[in-house]
């Protein structure tokens, strides 16, 4: 385990609610977890598990709907939460820690060339201290990073004249420009094919080896994760219910939840009906008692109806919230409702 000065980001008991018509409805729990300096992290789960949540908190970007009832956001020591917005603004967004999000075209402008776009980034970013031309060269550099070819040429481009993935990359040039200490990625090739997404994944963990930059990589796709990540939280209804690295939550998962998750993983043609995980995740308005889990789970007891099992270490850095996995080995487990 590292030393606290290697945790970049920490994540303790975060419970997060948006307003409805209904009340407050919790999208995120008690989630916790760390992440390290130079590691990159799979957050991973169904849609509406509360995933891209949990991964705007970190920047409050939450929508107004939303607020953060409880619990910490350690960033390099620093709780952030009780930081007012002008100071996360300008200290935090977009310099320490940046976000690259699904969609690049709806993050672009369309009607701004690519270059004038990075130069803002870059203008404002140098504190408007040097002129864009002064900055130019930097914009080519960066963009050159990314793998893209004549980046001299593409800086006078507008994003309508960019494939998909090559505007992922003008997404991750914006991100990068400043060596963030944190890059939050929020389902960044789900839109690519599969050939530009291998590219687009290795680029990323050549961008850890270069620039030491922590990675929180958000998506609902285990084959991506097993391909990037060093360990991986599963989430389920905004709670985190296993936690592992990624070879051991792949070789011996715990909870019944990740097992149904990878049973789902298509494998070699055999002809066969992929199975399926049954039912859907709960409405966050009216949730189960007990662990969010039991309606689907085909190890359900009766204390999974009552009570929401804590995520407990079981071996070397894997955790998982689960009564079965513990009655399994002969350990008691108490959890809260």
């Amino acid at each position: 385990m590292a030393d606290k000065a290697d945790k970049i980001l920490e994540i303790r008991d975060l419970v997060v609610e948006y307003s409805t018509r209904r009340g407050y409805a919790r999208a995120i729990n008690g989630a916790s977890f760390s992440l390290e300096k130079g590691e990159i992290f799979g957050l991973v789960g169904e849609s509406g598990c509360g995933k891209s949540t949990l991964g705007k908190s970190i920047l409050r970007l939450l929508p107004k709907s939303a607020r953060i009832k409880e619990g910490d956001i350690i960033f390099k020591g620093d709780k952030i939460l009780s930081w007012p917005e002008n100071k996360i603004n300008r200290e935090i967004r977009g310099k320490e820690i940046s976000m690259v999000i699904q969609n690049p075209q709806n993050a672009l402008n369309p009607v701004f060339t690519v270059g004038t776009q990075i130069l803002d980034v870059l203008y404002f970013k140098s504190g408007k201290k040097k002129r864009r031309a002064q900055l130019k060269g930097r914009a080519i550099e960066i963009l050159k990073k990314m793998g893209l070819s004549d980046p001299e040429y593409r800086l006078n481009e507008y994003p309508h004249q960019f494939s998909g993935g090559m505007k992922q990359r003008v997404m991750l040039a914006m991100a990068f420009i400043s060596n963030p200490s944190l890059l939050i990625a929020d389902e960044p090739t789900t839109a690519l094919d599969v050939t530009v997404e291998a590219q687009i994944l290795e680029l990323l963990k050549g961008l850890v080896a270069d620039f030491g930059t922590s990675i929180l990589y958000i998506t609902h796709d285990l084959g991506v994760v097993s391909e990037i990540t060093d360990r991986i939280a599963v989430m389920y209804a905004g709670h985190l219910v296993e936690v592992a690295p990624t070879e051991e939550l792949f070789n011996n998962p715990l909870h019944p939840y990740t097992k149904g998750l990878l049973r789902c993983l298509p494998g070699v043609e055999t002809g066969e009906i992929l199975p399926t995980i049954p039912g859907q995740v709960p409405d966050i308005n009216n949730p189960p008692s007990g662990c969010k889990f039991n309606p689907r789970c085909q190890q359900v007891m009766s204390e999974c109806r009552q009570d929401i099992p804590l995520l407990q270490l079981k071996s070397q850095g894997h955790h998982v919230s689960c009564f079965a996995v513990s009655c399994q080995e002969g350990e008691g487990n108490h959890g809260s409702g």
